[in-house]
């Protein structure tokens, strides 16, 4: 499961993706070539940054058609999930976003990746697939009455 959720006073987005471990494991494993003091007892027990470069391959955020990477702000590693939380930075107008969320969908055929969106007007939630990999989003955006 992942959320993407607009921080105002920040100027970006804080994105969350919560993973069961031995998964993410399997997934890295298959991306990377991990040495074998970084996999214990079927989790990965290696360094964070691989985190970031594993989030901005498998889940890639363009914000009015420009790609934004993501930047690792702190894990959680334990026992069963591995919690990721990155940011996003970006300031300006927002018309669309296209997110591309491909966790999981070279392994299990049968993977569903549940996807939150939350801005100050809008909350959007999306079900990735591995055949269905691609969500547009068109903001809509509160008209204020003068």
């Amino acid at each position: 499961m992942s959320s993407m959720e607009y921080i105002p006073q920040d100027s970006g987005y804080r994105v969350t993706v919560r993973m069961f471990s031995d998964d993410l494991l399997l997934d890295l494993l298959n991306l990377y070539q991990l040495p074998e003091e970084h996999v214990a007892d079927h989790v990965y027990a290696g360094p964070d940054d691989i985190y970031e470069d594993y989030i901005n391959e498998k889940v890639q955020i363009k914000i009015n058609g420009k790609q934004y990477p993501a930047r690792l702000l702190e894990t959680e590693k334990l026992e069963i999930e591995t919690i990721m939380r990155l940011f996003v930075d970006y300031d300006g107008e927002i018309n669309t976003i296209d997110i591309t969320n491909t966790i999981l969908t070279t392994i299990y055929l049968d993977q569903v990746n549940l996807f939150i969106y939350k801005d100050e007007e809008n909350e959007l939630a999306f079900r990735f697939t591995p055949e269905y990999l691609k969500e547009k989003l068109n903001l809509v955006k509160v008209k204020e009455i003068p």
